[in-house]
C-alpha cells in the first residue's frame, strides 16, 4: 500500500495529534506505536521532532503491506471523549480515497439498545476503493500462462503503489498476447522482437485490421489502435521501469496506460475470434456445395 505525499501529510498529523483530530501522542507514544509495527527504537535524548521522526517511519513503511496496520492504528481511537474518530476518518478518507483505498468502520458484532446502537470491538479497517482496471471476459479466456501473470501483475502492482512496474507488465502483457497471435496465425515474426508497434503492424494483415482496408465509419477507431500502441510504447519507454525513467507516473496515467492496454488486448483475442468464426462458416459453405 503506497500513499501520496499529501496522504503521508494528514496521516501525520492524525497520529501525532498534531491536527486537533486525534488525541495527541507525546514521544514515547510515538516510540510505542511503531515498535508495535516492529520497530526497535528508545525514547530518550536526542529524541528528534515528532513530526520527523512520524515522517520517516511513514516513508519507510509507504508501499508495505504493513501500512494499512498503521493507518488502521493511527484511528483507534473510536469513543475518546472529545475527539470524533469517524468524523476524522470521513476527512482523511477523502485523500485516501485519491491512493485506491479508503477507511471502513467494522465491528465484531452489535446491536441496538432503543436507540442507542453498541459496537462490540469497533475499529477502522482499511480497504481497496474499487477495482482497479478491466479485466475483460475475453482476455481472461486465454489459457496462456503469461498472458494471465501479466494480468494479476498489472492489478497488484497499482494496487501497491508500483506505478512505473504496472505500466511494465502492461507492455510485456501486449507484447506476449500479439506474438501469441502471430504464432496462432502461423504469421512469421522475429521472436526477439520486443517493439509492439512493429509486432502490431506485422498482425494487421492477418486479423484484417488494416486500416486501408477498413470502411467507414470503422476506419478512423481501427486506425487509432496504431496510434494507441504508439502510445504505449512511449509510455512503457519514458514512464515504466523498462528504462531509465524521465517522468514519475502517478496513479490516472498508470490507469489509464493498463486499461487501454486490455481494452486493446479484447480487441485482438475477440477479432481473431471472429476471423476464426468466418474462416470456419466458409468452409462450411464449400463443403456443402
Amino acid at each position: 500500500m503506497k500513499l501520496s505525499t499529501k496522504t503521508l501529510e494528514h496521516l501525520n498529523d492524525i497520529i501525532t495529534g498534531d491536527g486537533q483530530a486525534s488525541p495527541y501522542r507525546k514521544g514515547h507514544q510515538l516510540v510505542n506505536f511503531f515498535n508495535d509495527f516492529g520497530e526497535g527504537d528508545l525514547y530518550g535524548q536526542g529524541f528528534p521532532a515528532r513530526p520527523a521522526y512520524v515522517r520517516e517511519k511513514l516513508d519507510k513503511f509507504n508501499g508495505t503491506d504493513t501500512m494499512k496496520g498503521i493507518v488502521s492504528a493511527a484511528f483507534d481511537f473510536i469513543g475518546n471523549e472529545g475527539f470524533n474518530a469517524e468524523d476524522a476518518a470521513y476527512q482523511f478518507n477523502q485523500f485516501l480515497a485519491r491512493d485506491g483505498f479508503r477507511l471502513v468502520l467494522a465491528d465484531d458484532y452489535g446491536w441496538m439498545e432503543g436507540d442507542k446502537e453498541v459496537r462490540i470491538n469497533p475499529r477502522f479497517e482499511v480497504c481497496p476503493l474499487r477495482q482497479l482496471v478491466l479485466a475483460s471476459s475475453s482476455l481472461a479466456a486465454i489459457s496462456h500462462e503469461a498472458i494471465q501473470e501479466q494480468v494479476r501483475k498489472v492489478n497488484q502492482k497499482i494496487e501497491s503503489g508500483d506505478y512505473s512496474g504496472a505500466i511494465t507488465n502492461a507492455y510485456t502483457l501486449v507484447e506476449h498476447l500479439l506474438k501469441l497471435l502471430l504464432a496462432e496465425t502461423a504469421t512469421a515474426f522475429k521472436e526477439n522482437e520486443g517493439d509492439i508497434r512493429a509486432l502490431y503492424k506485422t498482425l494487421q494483415q492477418s486479423l484484417n485490421l488494416d486500416p486501408a482496408k477498413i470502411e467507414e465509419p470503422l476506419k478512423p477507431i481501427v486506425g487509432g489502435l496504431q496510434t494507441l500502441i504508439g502510445g504505449l510504447y512511449e509510455m512503457a519507454n519514458k514512464r515504466s521501469d523498462r528504462h531509465a525513467r524521465r517522468f514519475n507516473p502517478a496513479r490516472h496515467h498508470a490507469k489509464l496506460t493498463v486499461n487501454a492496454a486490455l481494452a486493446f488486448c479484447d480487441f485482438l483475442v475477440e477479432s481473431r475470434d471472429y476471423q476464426k468464426a468466418r474462416a470456419s462458416s466458409a468452409t462450411s459453405k464449400d463443403a456443402s456445395t
